[in-house]
């Protein structure tokens, strides 16, 4: 079903245009991000966050199992939320350029399901009360693992301008701050998961971590038995006469003697020293 929806031979390309434009998912996504907001003032708080926000009680007592997905459509409109989608549909289509869109969507997928992991976690662990709504993280962890892409791309604010890697260890060092000042634990675990797997998930796309292995078990054989004399490899023999063998039969036999195969390994060889000549 994967390699149906998004072939890997359209995995660098758009999906689609807009006039001259190419439209990436990750502006599709951006614009579904901003019209949720359309849809949580005309349905109401009350319904959008008790249908489709993740808690382990809604998830796994009301049954809502669609939750740990839709929570990112929770989005009362805010100017903040806006800014984030546009920050969302600028440095997601970068990232999905460059990695393509089978790795963008399983990037998506990491950030997406880390929050409502760690929750129900952290409800097992009998830390509860817990829920997230909105798609700030989503686009966080976008930001992050474009940094963690292009650590010096150059970022203008206003008039001052950021390296990505900068940029982004002050908004994640100001968000902790705020979460110590709190003593709220459970943000700083979640920012801590969300920028993990966001920089866990670029450095292994990159090829620069690697999943543990488990070692390959390797059994000695039963003392009873006898061991085997490894023999020792023969050489390999040449494929054809070599140079000596030719001279010597010509030296014996004349050149009249020679075949077609032993005249092109002669001349072959008379090249070969005339090149070395040079």
């Amino acid at each position: 079903m994967f390699d149906s929806w998004l072939p890997e031979s359209k995995d660098h390309l758009p999906l689609t245009w807009w006039k001259t434009h190419p439209v990436y998912l990750a502006a599709i996504i951006a614009l579904v991000g901003a019209a949720s907001m359309i849809v949580y003032a005309v349905a109401g708080g009350g319904v959008m966050e008790s249908w489709l926000a993740f808690s382990f009680p809604a998830a796994f007592q009301q049954w809502h199992v669609w939750t740990p997905l839709t929570y990112v459509l929770v989005n009362p409109p805010s100017l903040w939320t806006l800014l984030g989608c546009y920050l969302l549909w600028s440095f997601g289509e970068a990232v999905e350029r460059h990695l393509g869109r089978r790795a963008f969507v399983r990037l998506l997928l990491v950030l997406l399901l880390s929050s409502p992991v760690l929750i129900t976690l952290l409800h097992m662990a009998g830390l509860r009360s817990m829920a997230c709504a909105g798609m700030m993280q989503l686009e966080f962890g976008v930001f992050i693992a474009f940094a963690t892409l292009y650590p010096h791309a150059k970022i203008n604010i206003i008039i001052l301008t950021f390296d990505a890697w900068v940029l982004a260890a002050i908004i994640v060092g100001i968000s902790a701050l705020q979460g110590l000042a709190a003593r709220d634990w459970t943000s700083l675990l979640l920012l801590a998961t969300n920028v993990g797997a966001a920089y866990a998930f670029i450095r292994f796309e990159k090829g620069e971590l690697k999943l543990p292995s488990m070692p390959k078990p390797h059994f000695k054989a039963s003392s009873s038995q006898p061991e085997r004399a490894v023999k020792p490899a023969r050489p390999a023999k040449p494929k054809g006469p070599t140079v000596d063998d030719i001279l010597d039969k010509i030296s014996h036999q004349g050149m009249q003697s020679l075949t077609p195969e032993e005249r092109r390994i002669l001349d072959q060889a008379s090249e070969e020293m005339k090149r070395r000549a040079r």
